[in-house]
């Protein structure tokens, strides 16, 4: 007997049909957003094989705001559509953005104080988002998003090494303000992106992540981004 998981990967293998290069999908029936993308190693940006804080996501555009993505280089998987196809894609399948911001009035509400309020995080519907590709032996793999990376804590005054357990929202800000980052799913409560992490307030804290290449494929290797989100209404 077939498992969910099986039909998830057969799907994704050519079923459902997957998008050419520069071309988003969207899949009404399945309710998600299907992008291609390619591996890069960018060894030397933040959090890449060491620990670090970054607004960067991992996964991005090489195009946005009508021109070229600001931030490329920083992304792991790199697609050619740009963040604005992605964002119209996901208000295609219903998806609500709630609350965005400029990466300015971003920043003048970031931190977490005591006078912080529920508009000073990004708000929208919950997105899922994983990773699919080809290994050597041509069998298909699928990850989820967050299982590339890890995040340290301190609990006591120690470091705890822990799973990244992000909370993803589509707030829509990067396309909505034209930011031009490239950015699709940021690992902290970033304006500049169009999903973001949003267990704290608009840009800071920052969590203390870590990306693993060892976990990635092959540099050049074609993936495909599938981006879920949960509905709200």
């Amino acid at each position: 007997m077939r498992t969910l998981y099986s039909f998830m990967i057969l799907a994704i293998a050519g079923c459902t049909g997957l998008p050419d290069k520069g071309k988003a999908l969207v899949d009404h029936a399945r309710g998600e957003l299907v992008i291609q993308a390619v591996v890069q190693h960018p060894k030397d940006k933040p959090c890449i094989d060491n620990w670090g804080q970054r607004v960067q996501a991992f996964v991005g555009c090489k195009l946005a705001a009508g021109g070229d993505a600001r931030f490329s280089g920083f992304f792991v998987f790199l697609s050619d559509v740009s963040t604005e196809q992605v964002h119209d894609g996901l208000l295609q399948l219903g998806a609500k953005p709630l609350v965005n911001y400029s990466v300015k009035e971003g920043l003048a509400r970031s931190g977490l104080k005591p006078t912080t309020k529920t508009e000073d995080y990004l708000q929208g519907d919950p997105v899922a988002l994983s990773v699919s590709w080809k290994d050597g032996d041509g069998k298909w793999k699928r990850r989820p998003y967050q299982f590339f990376a890890e995040e340290k804590v301190t609990v006591g005054g120690k470091d705890v090494i822990k799973p990244w357990t992000p909370h993803f929202v589509f707030h829509g800000s990067g396309a909505v303000h034209a930011s031009g980052t490239g950015c699709i799913a940021c690992p902290c409560d970033c304006a500049g992106g169009i999903i973001a992490d949003n267990r704290n307030p608009v840009f800071e804290p920052k969590p203390v992540v870590r990306f693993d290449l060892k976990k990635a494929p092959p540099v050049g290797t074609t993936v495909y981004i599938t981006i879920r989100p949960s509905l709200s209404k």
